[in-house]
């Protein structure tokens, strides 16, 4: 409830840091700047990225505690 309510105080004081200021803006981009930050000009209109889903890999948990054991974070 309070991110609506902040965003909608941002999109009303024209803060580039409102994310309905940021997606017009997006829209506006030719196809050579929205190829350049690695977007599709169907990425910009609907407003995120169509990532493909990650293939689940059988142990995938434990390689990434393994991981995680060798980099000191557990």
């Amino acid at each position: 409830m309070f991110d609506m309510i902040r965003e909608l105080g941002l999109y009303l004081v024209a803060s580039p840091r409102s994310r309905y200021w940021q997606l017009q803006h997006l829209r506006d981009l030719d196809v050579e700047r929205l190829a350049d930050i690695g977007l599709t000009e169907a990425e910009a209109k609907l407003g995120r990225r169509k990532a493909a889903p990650l293939p689940v890999r059988e142990g995938s948990m434990a390689v990434r505690q393994a991981e995680a054991a060798r980099a000191g974070a557990m």
